[in-house]
């Protein structure tokens, strides 16, 4: 019996998916546990893994969205029930002309009309269809690709490409007959901003336009002497390898530690503005944005201020993990009270970072650098960082975000502080 293939929900907060990629083909053999598609729910993609065993029925197209248990596919058990599962899913979206046994010596012939053919007699698929439409394309003058000679979307897409390269030029004689530019003579390549955006960075785009328009975001800049800290670290580390832990101490685990203890000081900075109103949390849950090929992921740590630095480094690990993974649910990025942004992970001193709504603040960390300071009247080398802090300037003001920023430096630069965080 086939096994339906439908879009999965991934978290309590998702109601519809997007179909991004078939991995595998029309009517291949698929074994269950193999990676099947790939969907993307907000700014989350992830891979989803075939439920059974059988040949693919691919019902959907790629790069359309669907709401959750919407019917995407099958799994055939047989060749036979593919072709029936395959014939029917036709049928159902109007993908084949219904015939019948009619004797038609005694009509009256219909003169045929050239390139008149009723778009309901070819075979395509609700994705090519809708395309076509929007484009303006003849189905019947489309050669189909897919099974039985079945239109996809690719093969509009396609099509299209191929009517725009021979479209005749609408530049007078008088206009080509001029000297060219140099600009124009090596050619030059134009595309819509969108196509060349993943849904991902589409995504992405959307919500930082949104931000800077909808907030009154102010950024301000500050070094930390992170000396000390990074002294710790190594000691803590080298003790951990003796004692064989499972895991290894970082320098944003360690912020992290700190940043939760001023957060839970200072309530301002762990809330939310919607609307005109604004929401001050008693969790205290950092997100921390994680780079990924194609665009930025924000996973949630809960409760932080509840957790021992061993837990952090564990959680923080984890969602890294399943982030580059494509592995993140919807839910590991819900409920987040505020942001921290490692810029130092790719190799950024110094960023200006932007909120990331409805939260109010954000803090980004650059890398630890040696450099030349004055300390009791000395030169010395000392390792310092960068940060930048991004607050919304109509739930704080300019002197709450120093004291903000003072509290914590005090924390970070004497990290004896994490033994009583």
């Amino acid at each position: 019996m086939a096994v339906q293939i439908v879009m999965p929900k991934l978290g309590m907060t998702m109601d519809e998916g997007k179909l991004l990629e078939w991995i595998k083909m029309e009517k291949e053999s698929v074994q269950k546990g193999e990676i099947l598609f790939i969907i993307e729910s907000d700014k989350v993609t992830y891979e989803v893994e075939s439920p059974g065993n059988g040949l693919l029925v691919r019902i959907k197209d790629a790069n359309e969205v669907f709401p959750v248990g919407d019917l995407l596919g099958y799994l055939a058990d047989s060749e036979a029930e593919y072709n029936q599962l395959r014939d029917a899913a036709d049928g159902a979206t109007g993908d084949t002309a219904s015939t019948s046994a009619v004797d038609k010596s005694d009509q009256t012939p219909v003169p045929e009309i050239q390139g008149q053919v009723s778009e309901e007699k070819v075979r395509a698929t609700p994705g090519a269809r809708k395309l076509a439409k929007q484009k303006g394309i003849d189905l019947a003058a489309v050669t189909g690709t897919g099974p039985q000679g079945r239109i996809t979307r690719e093969d509009v897409e396609k099509a299209e490409q191929t009517a725009s390269s021979k479209a005749p030029s609408t530049v007078p004689a008088i206009e080509a007959a001029l000297p060219k530019t140099p600009a124009a003579s090596r050619g030059v390549k134009r595309i819509a901003l969108q196509e060349q955006m993943s849904g991902m960075r589409a995504t992405i785009s959307r919500r930082m336009m949104e931000s800077l328009q909808r907030t009154a975001q102010m950024t301000a800049f500050a070094e930390w002497d992170v000396t000390a800290l990074m002294a710790l670290r190594k000691q803590i580390n080298q003790s951990l390898d003796k004692s064989g832990g499972d895991y290894q101490v970082t320098v944003l685990g360690m912020i992290m530690v700190l940043l939760a203890r001023v957060l839970r000081e200072m309530p301002v900075f762990n809330a939310s503005v919607e609307g005109n109103t604004i929401t001050y949390w008693e969790d205290v849950n950092i997100g921390v944005a994680v780079a990924v090929p194609d665009g930025l992921v924000v996973p949630v740590i809960q409760e932080v201020d509840r957790k021992s630095l061993g837990e952090i480094q564990r959680n923080l690990s984890s969602l890294i993990d399943k982030a580059r993974s494509k592995k993140l649910l919807p839910d590991d990025m819900s409920g987040g009270t505020f942001t921290l942004s490692n810029l130092g992970s790719y190799g950024s001193g110094l960023e200006t970072v932007v909120l990331n709504p409805p939260e109010v603040a954000l803090l980004g960390i650059g890398r630890g650098e040696k450099k030349p300071v004055v300390v009791n009247d000395q030169i010395v080398i000392r390792e310092m960082m960068s940060v930048s802090l991004t607050f919304d300037h109509r739930a704080i003001d300019g002197a709450t975000a120093g004291a903000f920023r003072n509290r914590l430096k005090l924390f970070v630069e004497n990290p004896g502080f994490l033994i009583t965080a």
